[in-house]
C-alpha cells in the first residue's frame, strides 16, 4: 500500500487513474480504480470468501446501498467537510441517515449475511468525525450496525 498525498497528487497517480482518485489497485499488469469496482473485482477473483450474495435480487440490492452511499452520503459528507453550502448539506446527511437508520431498524446487515453493501459503509462511519457527520442516538440503528462493523473480527 503507498499512501497518497491527494493535495499534491503524484504524477503516477494520475498516469493509474484518470480520476486521480484513490484508491487504486494494480493486479499484474491491470489497473482498476474506483472503490465499488475495485470491491466487485475482488469478489469476483477470490469466490471463496463470498461477498454478494448468489441471489440476483439481493445482488442488486447490495449495488443500491453502495450506490447510496455513493451517489447520496458521500456527496453530502464531502460538502460537510469543505464547508460547501452547509446548512444544506446537513439536512441532506439527515435525510439519508434516517433513511439507513429505518432500514436497519431489525437488522444486523443491510441485505441479510454481511455483504459489500455492509463493507462499503465502512470507511464512511470510521471516517464520519472528519466528515463532521454524528451519528448519535437520533440514528441508534445506524450507530449500532456502524460500531458493530468496526469490532467485527475479519476472517480471512
Amino acid at each position: 500500500m503507498i499512501e497518497v498525498d491527494l493535495k499534491n497528487k503524484p504524477e503516477d497517480l494520475l498516469q493509474r487513474n484518470p480520476y486521480g482518485k484513490v484508491p487504486v489497485l494494480e493486479d499484474g499488469t491491470g489497473v482498476i480504480y474506483e472503490s465499488a469496482i475495485i470491491n466487485e473485482y475482488l469478489e469476483e477473483k477470490f469466490p471463496a470468501i463470498p461477498l454478494l450474495p448468489k441471489d440476483a435480487l439481493l445482488r442488486a440490492k447490495a449495488r443500491i446501498w453502495i450506490d447510496y452511499l455513493n451517489t447520496r452520503i458521500h456527496p453530502a459528507a464531502s460538502d460537510l467537510a469543505h464547508d460547501r453550502q452547509p446548512d444544506k448539506a446537513q439536512a441532506k446527511m439527515t435525510q439519508y441517515l434516517n433513511t439507513l437508520d429505518q432500514e436497519m431498524a431489525g437488522k444486523k446487515y443491510l441485505i441479510g449475511d454481511y455483504s459489500l453493501a455492509d463493507i462499503t459503509f465502512i470507511p464512511f462511519y470510521t471516517r464520519r468525525e472528519r466528515y463532521h457527520v454524528v451519528i448519535d442516538d437520533r440514528f441508534p440503528n445506524v450507530k449500532r450496525w456502524g460500531d458493530e462493523l468496526i469490532a467485527r473480527e475479519i476472517l480471512v
